[in-house]
């Protein structure tokens, strides 16, 4: 297969708006995740599992974007979908999507925030404190 022919596929079964979407949403959540695990002290490899879950849900979030069209009718696979009634289905503009994106990087930066005002206002553990 032709590079450029793959990348057009890419770009017409949506697989790069896929990734991003769940890229950010996965940071997102991960950020999330991250911030009630240090409010209830959980142990660190609770967050390592997610994110290696969030990994593998990434693969196959890429693999039904690829392998699948959304079609009026439900999902079928893309092979069995006609090229005309492919380019025909409806795709998020370009504007919807950017919106999403700063949306969601919005609500991110609000939970960054809220995570360096807290860390900031908690007082001084006593191992940190130097006796004078």
């Amino acid at each position: 297969m032709n590079a450029k022919i793959f990348f057009a596929e890419l770009r017409r079964r949506n697989v790069y708006k896929v990734a991003t979407t769940y890229a950010v949403v996965a940071w997102l959540l991960l950020e999330a995740f991250s911030l009630l695990l240090h409010a209830f002290e959980e142990p660190t490899w609770v967050i390592k599992a997610f994110a290696v879950f969030l990994v593998l849900g990434l693969l196959l979030v890429l693999y039904i974007s690829w392998a699948f069209e959304a079609t009026p009718e439900g999902m079928k696979r893309t092979e069995n979908v006609p090229p005309d009634v492919a380019a025909a289905l409806p795709s998020w503009s370009a504007r919807k999507f950017a919106t999403f994106i700063i949306a969601t990087a919005l609500l991110a930066a609000g939970l960054l925030v809220v995570d360096l005002v807290r860390s900031h206002n908690k007082p001084p553990s006593p191992a940190t404190t130097v006796a004078p």
